[in-house]
């Protein structure tokens, strides 16, 4: 497709669906481990659990979305090849940690 504006429009709207979802994760997040010291026993380790993984997850989010943006404007500025094998590993593997951790429940 030779139209850059629609491969634009759709990394746009793409980012800031990300952004929105990340920031709705980031507030549960929060919530729930705020709400950790009233729990007890077994309960409260399964949700240290849960809330460290969803932790990892958030940071996996982030960093796919920070390298996927890097990469799209580093491609745009003609960035050497290198730079962008770099990008797009670490990219798959950002997104590899957040479906893994999304599994893993």
């Amino acid at each position: 497709m030779r139209d850059y504006r629609l491969w634009w429009i759709l990394f746009v709207f793409f980012g800031v669906v990300s952004v929105l979802v990340m920031q709705q994760r980031y507030r549960r997040w929060q919530r729930v481990r705020s709400l950790l010291p009233a729990l007890s026993g077994s309960e409260h380790d399964r949700q240290v659990r849960r809330v460290r993984l969803e932790g990892w997850r958030l940071a996996c989010m982030g960093a796919s979305l920070v390298t996927m943006t890097a990469l799209v404007f580093a491609a745009l500025q003609g960035a050497p090849s290198v730079l962008l094998l770099v990008l797009r590993l670490v990219a798959v593997a950002a997104v590899t940690g957040v479906v893994i951790l999304g599994v893993r429940r």
